[in-house]
């Protein structure tokens, strides 16, 4: 057995390596990038009010491929109509929507980035003005006055969701996309539906039990995964400070990671506030956390917005993507600050 002191210089070596490749070209899953800076999406209300792609979209992704950002998820798209939580919110449910997104990939391969798109429905997250209908959610649900009531979906409605996400992950792979990565958070639909606050259905999507409140995500992406005409790689983003409170132990997190991965996703993307925050007791930080339990690529997520915390991130040891903060993306030049600040 090694001792503590040896086991000390293979972390940190282990760590230098981290560091040490956020600037270097790699492959994951299929999904070939220069580096490991990755651009969550960082624009929204920006899509006409049919949910196409405008210039506004392509020139904003196109540019944070030419000044340096390995790979890009596009804003959160819906997948149909009664899962549109805004009016310009962007959308992958329709034919009409493939011209606009097919410029968009293009584009932004061609400044040498690769693109993946997230996948969303805001469940009761919406309104009747923007989606068109009365919001579907896992129950009754009202999130304010910008928001209308809820009705609790159905058997149909389930198999209406999931066939909309199908749907929307073929038009992602027929546009070019790199990748899809499915929204569970944000208080979307399948963040809905693990969070027991939001769920309070007794059926085989609910109830305390971890195992129902993922069916409908988990039943989502085994859809995708036996699409023959989809062979894209599957993220999947979610966060649960929001329902430790609530309950959500270790063995949830463990028990949900292995639900999706059994169903199919092959990359993960833990959000916290902040990047470094600690949970479960203070222990360590989410992203350590989802290593325990999956060797799946991670997507290390969380207000990192300096050369520090970007080296804080790496030394982790864990991620194999650094979702970068909007504001670092404000700076002249960020790209060549960051390697210059950055010596490993």
């Amino acid at each position: 057995m090694p001792s503590a002191s040896t086991s000390r210089i293979n972390l940190a070596k282990k760590n230098f390596s981290k560091i040490e490749s956020i600037f270097q070209p790699f492959e994951i899953q299929g999904v070939k990038s220069r580096n490991r800076l990755l651009a969550p999406p960082t624009i929204d209300d920006q899509a006409d009010v049919h949910g196409k792609v405008t210039p506004a979209i392509i020139k904003h992704y196109r540019t944070l491929a030419r000044q340096g950002v390995g790979t890009i998820i596009v804003e959160s798209a819906y997948v149909i109509k009664q899962g549109r939580s805004h009016v310009n919110q962007l959308g992958i449910s329709e034919e009409d929507h493939l011209e606009g997104l097919e410029k968009l990939a293009i584009g932004v391969k061609k400044e040498g980035s690769s693109i993946g798109i997230r996948l969303s429905h805001a469940g009761a997250h919406t309104s009747e003005s923007a989606c068109g209908e009365q919001p579907v959610g896992p129950s009754v649900l009202n999130f304010g006055r910008d928001f209308d009531i809820s009705r609790e979906f159905e058997k149909g409605d389930v198999e209406e969701i999931v066939l909309s996400f199908v749907h929307a992950a073929e038009r992602a792979s027929e546009v070019g996309m790199d990748f899809i990565e499915i929204n569970g958070t944000e208080q979307h639909l399948l963040d809905q539906c693990c969070c027991v606050k939001l769920n309070s259905r007794d059926d085989e999507y609910g109830t305390a039990k971890i195992e129902n409140r993922m069916k409908l995500a988990v039943e989502v992406v085994n859809a995708i995964k036996k699409r023959e005409s989809v062979n894209l790689p599957i993220s999947y983003h979610f966060s649960i400070f929001d329902k430790i409170e609530d309950g959500f132990k270790p063995k949830n997190l463990k028990t949900m990671l292995n639900l999706l991965e059994k169903a199919g996703v092959q990359i993960f993307h833990p959000l916290a506030v902040h990047a470094m925050n600690k949970c479960f007791e203070n222990k360590e930080p989410l992203c350590q956390w989802t290593a325990k339990y999956t060797n799946n690529p991670l997507i290390i997520n969380g207000n990192i917005k300096s050369p520090q915390l970007l080296e804080e991130a790496a030394t982790l040891g864990c991620a194999d993507w650094y979702a970068m903060d909007q504001s670092i993306f404000e700076r002249l030049q960020w790209y060549q600050f960051l390697k210059r600040k950055i010596n490993p």
